[in-house]
């Protein structure tokens, strides 16, 4: 064929002929030329659905701060009262949408709602130089101790996790002798406010702080501070071991802090018996009894009568305590009671707080309160001649006195877990003697 059409093309001119050839043997790669295109504009399509999904998903303009200027910079901030996670993220001139973004990525691992005030908050942030707002490459805020909730950048998609990290274990005592009160004496002794109070609270169990310490009673409470990475205290005055040592008791109450199988920690005293009971014994710190239980003449009406509850006198708005864990019965208005609260607890005990000035926020019918949470404050409403908490134990109806109560220990450790106690407890006390002699003063 080519040799016919050479015959008769040979009078056309010679550089239009050859050119001519070569079109016509180009033909034999029609189909190379057809696969080729079809599958590029198929690799292209893909390529464009992938860049709008991500789009979606990512950060607003995340594509105009891919630049060669960009500056990084970091930020601390700390959380004032009334501040939210979104309007501190606000103040830092992040766009509305990217914030929500972060929030909602956060949200499953860790609340907003939960930020304190005084916590700090880190940020690692950048900015193109022809972008109009900044971008948060990575935010840090700690969860608990040795636990830090992150929210990363990372292909224009925010991403949250909980990350463990390291942290110290700062360990120290105070120890002192009672001579005005157990707060002021163990504060002074160098004992942070929050370990006083769990102190107090451990012991509330088995120890009537109104009837039960004297001028000359002991203390002693071996605690650690929590030190994160950057060198900051992140949890203060965590008890590992407690001794409250009184002229009434034969032997001292010794408490010591254990991690149970399924993973929750609580206290025990040295025999593996869980400290923790039914009720404590005084739902209300610093206060004194102004009236016991007993036969008594009321102050108002005049008339001798059983006073089947104890009375506990204390300033205005003083916090009262949930004697136990339970769930709400009533928190309202309860004629001669005033504002009262009344708490139904497992084992058939209910529990009375009256005369109260305010409620504490959450309390109402059917909430669900645990042991120790402050569920209102003390007042002087209903039929009361000052400022005071009448608190009533109330065991299958009948009301009983609560200085005499014992109920019995909350939980109960399996024999591998009391094994594991006591060779833990032989631990602390080994360390805890050690630490002493190492710090005691040395004389000279």
């Amino acid at each position: 064929m080519f040799t016919r059409l050479s015959e008769k093309l040979k009078y056309f001119h010679k550089p239009l002929f050859i050119t001519l050839l070569k079109e016509i043997t180009a033909w034999k790669f029609f189909p190379v030329f057809v696969s080729t295109f079809l599958v590029f504009s198929i690799v292209t399509i893909q390529y464009a659905e992938s860049r709008q999904y991500t789009k979606k998903n990512s950060i607003s303009d995340i594509d105009n701060v891919f630049e060669l200027e960009v500056n990084r910079y970091e930020k601390e901030l700390t959380v004032k009262r009334g501040e939210t996670l979104s309007s501190i993220l606000e103040d830092t001139g992040i766009r509305g949408d990217d914030i929500s973004k972060i929030i909602k990525e956060l949200t499953p691992i860790y609340n907003p709602r939960y930020l304190k005030q005084g916590q700090k908050i880190k940020l690692i942030m950048f900015k193109g130089k022809n972008s109009q707002y900044p971008f948060i490459e990575l935010l840090r805020m700690e969860k608990q101790a040795g636990l830090e909730v992150r929210v990363s950048l990372r292909n224009g998609v925010y991403e949250a996790k909980t990350v463990t990290v390291k942290t110290i274990s700062i360990k120290k005592t105070a120890e002192g002798t009672i001579t005005d009160s157990l707060y002021t004496d163990a504060s002074r002794a160098g004992l942070p406010d929050s370990a006083i109070m769990d102190f107090f609270h451990l012991c509330s169990f088995d120890v009537d702080f109104q009837r039960d310490i004297y001028s000359g009673d002991k203390f002693k409470v071996y605690y650690e501070d929590i030190m994160n990475r950057d060198g900051e205290i992140v949890s203060k005055g965590n008890i590992i071991f407690a001794q409250l040592d009184l002229s009434l008791r034969k032997e001292p109450l010794n408490i010591y802090r254990f991690k149970t199988d399924d993973g929750k920690t609580d206290f025990f005293n040295e025999k593996g018996t869980n400290v923790r009971k039914t009720l404590l014994k005084t739902p209300i710190y610093g206060a004194r009894i102004s009236s016991g239980y007993g036969r008594r003449t009321h102050p108002i009406s005049g008339y001798s009568h059983i006073h089947r509850a104890l009375d506990f006198a204390a300033p205005k708005n003083t916090p009262i305590m949930a004697s136990g864990n339970g769930t709400v019965e009533l928190a309202g208005w309860n004629n001669g009671y005033g504002k009262c609260v009344i708490i139904r607890h497992p084992n058939q005990y209910k529990t009375l707080y009256a005369h109260m000035n305010l409620y504490a926020r959450g309390i109402r019918k059917g909430a669900k309160v645990k042991q120790g949470q402050v569920i209102g404050y003390v007042g002087t409403t209903g039929i009361s001649t000052g400022y005071h908490l009448h608190y009533e134990v109330i065991f299958r109806g009948r009301k009983i006195n609560p200085s005499t109560i014992k109920t019995p220990p909350e939980r109960k450790l399996s024999e591998t877990e009391l094994k594991r106690f006591l060779s833990e407890k032989d631990i602390t006390d080994s360390e805890l003697k050690s630490f002493m002699l190492k710090n005691s003063p040395v004389s000279l």
